[in-house]
């Protein structure tokens, strides 16, 4: 579905730092070109740097007793304090199985030199939204075949009560012929330190607030359709306040659709169900 190879350059989950956090940063930074040849708990070797954040770091490995698979491994720094915490949500969503969703094979704990990490090794994407939508945007029929596996699998996502909090076009990946979103963000929606630190246009307004809600999800979705058909994010006018302003017309049903997907309300946007409703009246 998308014509570049590259994986995703994912940001951190939320709250994953620790109280120094900073400095854990800075030794992530510091060491970061020196994993390379690693192994993470005696089983995952760290074979190329894929990409990542200043947060996090993703690399290329490899599942040795299941066929010598390629997969990917994120490394974050954490503190003992919530380390457990972000490991337990990963060993829930490697329990999710979806055909749209990338899977989570492994998580654990490990150190390198002397930086405490989590780990969740992953399903290997060849290929990611954000790295096309720079160079083209998708046409109709490609958003048309990039939205329906996301609405299916959000609608999953939503039916565990769970949410993805994180929908964006970095997010959306292609493994083979096939669309799989990330899924190393998905947590409950009331889990603590669930916020992003940084708030961009795909984060629904009430995000501020610590609580995502499903409601998000869809404004995240019609956020990152709006990239995908426009190659430019949808931005807010000042005055009058709260009107969106859209980089150029869409098509019908996308015209729509984005304009149900980005009421400031989360009670007045539009469901899943009505967004499938939309793509096959």
């Amino acid at each position: 579905r998308f014509s570049q190879t590259a994986l995703v350059q994912q940001l951190a989950p939320p709250g994953t730092l620790s109280d120094n956090g900073k400095q854990l940063t800075m030794e992530i930074t510091a060491v970061l070109g020196n994993w390379q040849g690693q192994v993470i708990g005696g089983t995952f070797p760290l074979l190329q740097r894929l990409g990542g954040s200043k947060n996090s770091a993703v690399f290329l490995t490899e599942l040795r007793g299941e066929g010598s698979r390629k997969a990917a491994i994120k490394l974050i720094p954490a503190s003992a304090r919530n380390a457990e915490t972000l490991v337990s949500r990963w060993e829930m969503i490697s329990g999710l199985s979806h055909p749209n969703l990338i899977r989570l094979f492994h998580t654990g704990q490990c150190e390198i030199g002397a930086t405490p990490l989590v780990y969740a090794v992953m399903e290997h994407a060849e290929e990611d939204l954000s790295q096309i939508v720079p160079l083209r945007p998708l046409t109709p029929a490609e958003a048309e075949e990039m939205l329906s596996p996301l609405v299916d699998v959000l609608s999953y996502i939503h039916e565990k009560g769970l949410v993805h909090g994180h929908i964006k076009p970095s997010n959306i990946m292609a493994v083979g012929d096939q669309l799989k979103l990330a899924s190393d963000s998905i947590h409950a929606p009331d889990e603590s330190g669930a916020r992003p630190r940084e708030l961009s246009v795909y984060d629904a307004p009430e995000t501020a607030t610590g609580r995502i809600l499903p409601a998000a999800d869809v404004w995240s979705l019609g956020a990152t359709l709006v990239t995908a058909l426009t190659q430019h994010p949808p931005v807010w006018q000042e005055s009058p306040p709260g009107e969106l302003i859209l980089p150029e017309p869409l098509a019908e049903p996308f015209h729509t659709i984005v304009r149900e997907c980005l009421r400031r309300h989360p009670g007045e946007r539009c469901t899943l169900a009505q967004i499938k409703a939309r793509l096959q009246p």
